[in-house]
C-alpha cells in the first residue's frame, strides 16, 4: 500500500494509522481476515454516513476555495451525475418495454440452451439467440443480527 501524506493534525494521523493497522494485522496473521474485513466495512459505512452529514457545509466552503489548493488538494466544484428523462416520450417507453421483453427471452433462451434445449421464435420458427452470460464477482454478504 502506498504511504499517503496527509496535511492534517496528529489526531487524524493516529486514526489513519490505526485503520491501516487492521490490514497490517491481517497480513501478519494476528487478525482474522474476516474480522478485519468486517471492521473495515463498518468503518467504511461510518465514514460515508459522517461524510454525507457534512457534505452540504463542505460544498459551501469549497465554493470559497474553488480553483485554489487546500490541504494539498486542488479544489473544484461542479455539477456531476445529471441525467435526462425520456419517460414522457411514448415511443421511447414502448421501445424500452420491447427491449426488456427481448432481454428476458434471450435470458430464457440461454437457460434453455444450458439444459440442452432450444428456444424457437413463435412467429417465424427460427432459433431465438441466447444471451451471453458473464458471471459476476464473488462477494461477502454481511447481514447484521
Amino acid at each position: 500500500m502506498n504511504q499517503l501524506t496527509y496535511l492534517f493534525n496528529m489526531e487524524y494521523q493516529d486514526i489513519f494509522n490505526q485503520i491501516q493497522a487492521i490490514a497490517q494485522n491481517v497480513g501478519d496473521g494476528f487478525e482474522s481476515p474476516l474480522r478485519g474485513y468486517i471492521e473495515l466495512k463498518n468503518l467504511e459505512a461510518l465514514c460515508k454516513e459522517l461524510k454525507d452529514q457534512i457534505q452540504a457545509d463542505a460544498l459551501n466552503e469549497a465554493n470559497a476555495f474553488k480553483g485554489q489548493v487546500y490541504h494539498g488538494y486542488q479544489i473544484d466544484v461542479r455539477e456531476v451525475g445529471g441525467r435526462y428523462s425520456y419517460d414522457h416520450i411514448s415511443e421511447i417507453s414502448d421501445l424500452k418495454a420491447r427491449l426488456k421483453e427481448l432481454e428476458k427471452e434471450a435470458q430464457l433462451s440461454y437457460k434453455m440452451s444450458a439444459n440442452g434445449s432450444i428456444m424457437m421464435k413463435e412467429d417465424t420458427g427460427e432459433v431465438f439467440p441466447p444471451a451471453h452470460y458473464k458471471g459476476g464477482s464473488t462477494a461477502i454478504i454481511l447481514k447484521a443480527i
